[in-house]
């Protein structure tokens, strides 16, 4: 009898041993699932800010755009008024230089008809 009562203690130790291990794996599992729920936060936060990056370099490429197209008016203009200012500067003493003969041929034109 004293066999059966050890063997009987052995196998409540042994289930006991068992259980608790389980409730440890289910702790265990229990964490996991925990962890995984984060990650998941985690992977929906940074979905959201990569939208976010998205959506800043997209305007940061409009702006940028907008700058190059201003950029090369703006080239486009100092360009016409240099063109400008040396035709100024060129054809002045030309027309200066040729105003006489222009007068005398008017004179001379006029003195002709009349």
């Amino acid at each position: 009898m004293d066999q059966v009562m050890q063997a009987s203690d052995s196998s409540e130790g042994f289930q006991q041993q068992i259980l608790s291990e389980l409730r440890q794996i289910n702790q265990r599992l229990d964490r996991v699932e925990t962890d995984i729920g984060n990650v998941k936060t985690d992977i929906g936060n940074v979905k959201t800010d990569l939208g976010r990056v998205e959506i800043d370099v997209e305007k940061l490429n409009f702006k940028f755009d907008t700058y190059q197209n201003a950029s090369d008016q703006v080239t486009r203009l100092a360009t016409t008024i240099v063109i400008a200012a040396a035709s100024v500067v060129i054809l002045s003493p030309v027309l200066q230089a040729i105003t006489p003969a222009i007068s005398a041929l008017v004179t001379g034109v006029a003195a002709g008809s009349g």
